[in-house]
């Protein structure tokens, strides 16, 4: 059972990153300038191989701790790999003026991909909501105090930003459509930008309520790699009959400099999206939605091939 919503407390920012070092130089100013005093910034670094771990180091004055997630009581049920692995966890902080944060940065030993860094991120939380940024993103200085005000309808699950590609002058994005044709779910961009309900928050930009997001049991790692985890686990809020919103006034820039492209290649992105829509279907459709899935399923094989 979820509780009321405390939106005058701290906030925790989740930031996943993987060879993201030259990206977290270019962006982190943005969002620790949006951040107040007090909040969380929790870095998820997946086993980067650049030099992202000494330079966060030395940013933020990080020492290490002992963790040990069968001692610390880490919930498996939410990252099931969790207890099989080894995690570095160290503590930093950032002040400037009269504003203090708290650093967490979490060291994967091995790399899990997007769903699994951003679960891990949520359970070691230290806040009730949380602000989850890819590392090539760059929030408006009054992106939180824009997105916190909808959460005092404790019906809230998420809120997503509105996000430009680079500038002002970019493509805009944030709130989606979602609907069911010819066996598949498909999805574009809504046909307007106002505030109000959309069909997911983006996992690259927008504010969840933890304990909604636990209860949910965080993205479904099925959808491994990536695609269709952000979609999926705001699909499942709304079946709890929670709601997922969009805000107009919390603007963020997105770069697009952290492709899954540069490490899979655009052909087996392609094949990853498709097989991730084709589980998302039989996952999340009705009856009458599995069975128009498999009666399409022939088409779409004859079309793809």
């Amino acid at each position: 059972m979820n509780h009321p919503i405390d939106t005058s407390q701290p906030i925790s920012v989740v930031v996943p990153t993987y060879n993201g070092k030259h990206l977290l130089k270019k962006h982190l100013p943005s969002v620790l300038a949006t951040m107040r005093s007090g909040d969380e910034l929790l870095i998820v670094d997946d086993a980067s191989t650049d030099d992202t771990a000494h330079w966060l180091k030395k940013a933020f004055q990080l020492k290490e701790v002992n963790f040990d997630p069968e001692i610390d009581d880490l919930p498996a049920k939410y990252f099931p790999p969790v207890n099989d692995m080894q995690l570095r966890v160290l503590f930093g902080k950032f002040a400037e003026a009269a504003k203090k944060i708290r650093v967490t940065v979490i060291r994967n030993k091995d790399n899990l991909r997007f769903a699994a860094s951003v679960n891990l991120g949520f359970v070691l939380s230290s806040n009730r909501l949380v602000f989850l940024l890819n590392n090539d993103v760059s929030p408006e200085p009054n992106v939180v105090e824009k997105l916190l005000p909808h959460f005092k309808d404790e019906e809230v699950f998420g809120v997503a930003c509105l996000e430009y590609e680079n500038n002002r002058d970019g493509e805009i994005s944030g709130k989606n459509k979602l609907w069911f044709e010819k066996g598949l779910f498909w999805h574009s961009k809504a046909d307007n930008f106002i505030s109000g309900e959309t069909a997911w928050v983006s996992g690259g930009s927008g504010m969840f309520d933890r304990e909604k997001w636990l209860d949910l049991e965080g993205f479904d790692q099925r959808f491994y790699p990536a695609y269709w985890e952000d979609t999926d686990i705001s699909f499942r809020a709304k079946k709890w009959g929670w709601k997922v919103l969009f805000e107009e006034e919390a603007v963020v820039y997105h770069q697009h400099e952290s492709t899954n492209e540069s490490v899979f290649g655009q052909k087996k992105i392609e094949e990853i999206s498709w097989k991730h829509a084709n589980a998302f279907a039989w996952k999340n459709g009705n009856l009458f939605q599995k069975l128009q899935h498999l009666l399409w399923k022939p088409y779409w094989a004859w079309k793809r091939y």
